[in-house]
């Protein structure tokens, strides 16, 4: 099996990410963190199910809230198969799809296809990480000898355990020189039985009587005993109940009980009661007399309706009046906040109307933003002016050059002929002078014939006045469409900076001269904004103002309900009037209006502490009140004596006094106990002596036991025995027969596995260690010099190489029947580098023949060219 892709809704840190593997080694490098042992975790949950909620440290749910779960793509024998698990219930859903033939296939498929591997083989062997290598270290020997039977052995550790339980078991029923086994303590009962039996034979006869007379008294004497005991008990009892019989007469006189006394209607209670009865009745006469005369005035005063209302709660009424001026003012103040509110509001919306985009309302420049711009933008006008600029004096370049430039006619130049002439001339000196007849003159001509031609090709000026301007108006365009093009990838930049300035704070739709009213329009915007929410924060609270005062008012004058408050005003300000034109007048009115004031208080006063009175005893009227004051005293003073009784008596007995008919008959009972009690007695004490004669006759017979107790006993533990052996026997040889087995299923492997992890054990540790030898009790290793060591003697980091040698091998012999890739988590951290090497260069070896998937946060990996590498944190 090869893994070909990693595909990951959410697990873990990791969410939509994909992996590419390919077929040999495969290097997953990450730092600390990164997500290498979440990767493991991922392939081991995607294969063989999610660990359940009880477990939440292994199921690495996303941490994002992404979708749980992933895919993984994998060929097996030609075909890729695809297998999907999201979250669900037992271990997830799973989908699993043939890509080869583009067939959805069924889930349970999976388990055939990764067959003869399960979770718990995969996460022992295939599944690598420092934790696991480091088991061998502090395993016992049997526990690794076992281990590389399961290992050599798929599926055996199942049959492995139940050999051990088995061995154990039989060991604790019996050992050849053990003491503590149960058999070894049967055997040694057995001798012992046998020997107190054959003492016992020879008096069974008799010991048999004694000790059926000894067995027929203490079964009489047990009885007696408790007999007795329940006859004492009763006498007791009964001669108790006899002298309360008096008291208990007194009691039943007192009943039939009645109800527990309530608290609250004492004496002192009912006085109170009367007190506040007179009080209040005196208070309402008082008040029917001053408002009937009140009512007779008022008609000849013409006094406002309120009026009358107003009198009892003058007092309530005042103070809201005193306060009417500051909630006049915060009506005002709210009506003008309001008024300032729409103005606001209105000026804002404008502002929107102009200048948001899709209802959002650009940001504003910082001052370093706003400072910037206003460079970019001056270098932009000053780069677009000089462009302007090139491009005119271009156009003027490219004019001249269009007009100087030289006809067909022009384009033969004379100077150009004289300067071949001159050649020509220099040249016939130069062969001229070859002819002379002295050196000399041979020298002299030849220096005059060089003269002549360099005069003529060097210092003659063969260009034309027109051909040299066109050569300068060349020059100029070239220079200014040069400049032209800097200039504009200049404008490009700084176009592009003011367009990501422009995108960031929502400017992007607005022309960039505009950009400065803009801001200005975006500052007044956002002062209007919060302005108006400082408006109608302050609105409302005016406009609570006014609402609480008219609740109140129309709480205490119930008349004035559903008015506003100008109209609530103006009641308020009529009712003071009214009353202050009456308290400077002396007249009948203004004093009876003050009396009906304290009248009414005075009554509200009287029915509030009456009332009081009764709620607190739960009663709703006076009439109850004395019924049950009258009721709970007779019922306190019956519960007192009946209650002083019942203590004299106690429970118990008050119980036991109700169950008899009379004194005369509780007397007889008692007669009758004691004479039955002391029958009792004697026979008790007769049945004692017997039995102590009997038993020295029996001590005698029988100091070494019974006969017949000795052979139940001795009969007993013989059936015990055969059984303990039985079960001996079944164990040892079941387990027996289970090594003898897994041996067999696995003797074929197991050597090849031993044989290769001793290579792969030599290449880690560069033959240091050449051998490893498994026998039956202990697993060791051969040094090169060697000297054996077993695994206790070895450092950590070499017992961990052992484990990873043996780990590999296991998967390079059983490659043909398992085919799974090999997943390394880091599992190198204690080896030093050199052994980190050479586990590097031994899993590029194996990786020819199994997919080998490592996970490390080593950076050297990236050094083998023979792996593929995949960055995490890419």
């Amino acid at each position: 099996m090869n893994l070909k892709r990693l595909t990951i809704y959410g697990f873990g840190h990791f969410h939509d990410r994909t992996f590419d593997l390919s077929p040999g080694l495969n290097f997953l490098v990450g730092p600390n963190e990164a997500g290498k042992s979440t990767l493991t975790q991922f392939i081991t949950a995607i294969f063989f199910g999610f660990p359940t909620k009880k477990h939440p440290e292994l199921r690495y749910e996303p941490l994002d809230g992404s979708r749980f779960g992933g895919a993984i793509t994998f060929q097996q024998d030609d075909t890729t198969y695809t297998v999907t698990r999201t979250d669900g219930p037992k271990g997830g859903t799973v989908t699993l799809h043939d890509d080869t033939t583009n067939l959805d296939l069924p889930a349970e498929l999976l388990t055939k296809l990764l067959a003869p591997v399960d979770g718990q083989l995969f996460t022992r062997v295939y599944a690598i990480n420092e934790p696991r290598l480091g088991t061998v270290f502090t395993a016992s020997k049997q526990e690794l000898v076992d281990r590389l039977r399961h290992v050599g052995a798929v599926g055996s550790e199942y049959w492995l355990q139940q050999a051990q339980r088995l061995d154990q078991a039989a060991d604790d029923r019996y050992k050849p020189q053990g003491r503590n086994p149960l058999l070894n303590q049967q055997l040694r009962e057995h001798q012992e039985l046998s020997a107190k039996l054959e003492k016992a034979n020879g008096a069974y006869q008799t010991y048999w009587q004694l000790r059926q007379q000894q067995v027929d008294g203490e079964r009489q004497q047990q009885v007696l005993q408790t007999t007795l005991t329940q006859q004492r008990q009763a006498t007791t009892r009964l001669t108790q109940l006899l002298a309360q019989w008096p008291t208990y007469q007194q009691w039943v006189a007192l009943a039939p009980a009645a109800e527990a006394v309530s608290h609250g209607f004492t004496a002192t209670d009912a006085t109170r009661l009367e007190q506040l009865r007179s009080a209040a009745t005196a208070s309402e006469q008082t008040l029917a007399d001053d408002q009937q005369r009140f009512a007779e005035l008022q008609r000849d005063q013409q006094l406002p309706p309120l009026f009358d209302q107003y009198l009892p709660i003058a007092d309530k009424v005042d103070a809201l009046t005193q306060r009417l001026p500051q909630v006049q003012g915060s009506q005002q103040e709210a009506q003008r906040l309001g008024t300032s509110q729409r103005d606001l509001e209105q000026r804002a919306g404008i502002l929107e109307q102009q200048y948001a985009v899709n209802g959002q309302m650009p940001r504003p420049f910082s001052l370093a933003i706003t400072q910037q711009v206003r460079q970019l933008a001056g270098e932009l006008t000053t780069a677009n002016q000089k462009r302007r600029r090139l491009q005119q004096q271009l156009n003027q370049r490219n004019e001249q050059f269009r007009q100087v430039q030289p006809t067909r006619q022009q384009h033969n130049n004379p100077l150009a002929d004289k300067q071949v002439g001159w050649l020509a001339a220099g040249l016939v000196v130069l062969v001229g002078a070859m002819f002379l007849p002295n050196t000399f003159l041979k020298l002299a001509g030849a220096l005059l014939g060089v003269a002549v031609g360099y005069y003529g090709v060097f210092l003659v000026d063969s260009s034309t006045p027109a051909s040299r301007q066109l050569d300068e108006l060349t020059e100029d365009i070239r220079d200014l469409q040069a400049q032209l093009r800097e200039g504009g990838q200049a404008v490009d930049a700084l176009t592009t900076q003011l367009d990501t300035i422009g995108d960031a704070h929502g400017m992007s739709q607005i022309p960039l001269e505009q950009w400065s009213a803009a801001q200005s329009a975006i500052a007044e915007w956002e002062r209007l904004t919060r302005l108006l929410e400082t408006t109608a924060e302050q609105a409302a609270t005016q406009q609570a103002t006014v609402r609480q005062f008219l609740q109140e008012a129309t709480t205490i004058l119930p008349d004035l309900t559903d008015q506003d408050l100008a109209a609530v005003a103006s009641q308020l300000t009529q009712l003071q009037a009214t009353r202050q034109a009456l308290s400077h007048q002396e007249t009948d009115v203004a004093a009876l209006a003050s009396r009906l004031q304290a009248d009414q208080a005075a009554v509200e006063r009287g029915k509030r502490e009456l009332q009081a009175f009764l709620r607190t005893r739960n009663l709703t009227d006076v009439a109850a009140f004395y019924q049950q004051y009258q009721a709970d005293r007779t019922q306190t003073e019956r519960q007192q004596q009946r209650h002083t009784l019942v203590t004299q008596i106690g429970a118990d007995n008050l119980t036991a006094l109700k169950q008899q008919i009379s004194r005369a008959a509780l007397q007889q009972q008692v007669t009758t106990a004691q004479q039955n009690q002391a029958t009792t007695q004697a026979t008790l004490d007769q049945t004692t002596s017997h039995l102590a004669t009997l038993q020295g006759q029996l001590t005698h017979l029988t100091a070494s036991g019974t006969q017949a107790t000795l052979r139940q006993k001795l009969a007993d533990l013989e059936t015990q025995m055969t059984q303990t052996a039985a079960t001996w026997l079944t164990e040892r040889l079941v387990s027996q027969w289970i090594s003898a087995a897994l041996a067999a299923a696995s003797g074929d492997r197991l050597p090849q596995i031993v044989a290769q992890a001793s290579e792969f054990y030599g290449k880690l540790t560069e033959n240091r260690y050449t051998k490893i030898e498994l026998t039956p009790t202990t697993l060791r290793v051969q040094r090169a010099t060697g000297e054996w060591r077993n695994v206790g003697q070895l450092s950590r980091g070499t017992a961990e190489q052992l484990d990873l040698a043996v780990t590999l091998g296991f998967a390079v012999v059983m490659n043909r029947q398992v085919q799974m890739p090999l997943i390394i988590d880091d599992g190198f951290v204690n080896f030093d580098e050199a052994r980190r090497q050479a586990a590097y260069r031994l899993l590029a070896t194996i990786a020819m023949d199994v997919q080998v998937i490592l996970l490390t946060a080593d950076e050297s990996v990236t050094t083998h060219t023979t792996g593929k590498v995949l960055r995490l944190t890419e």
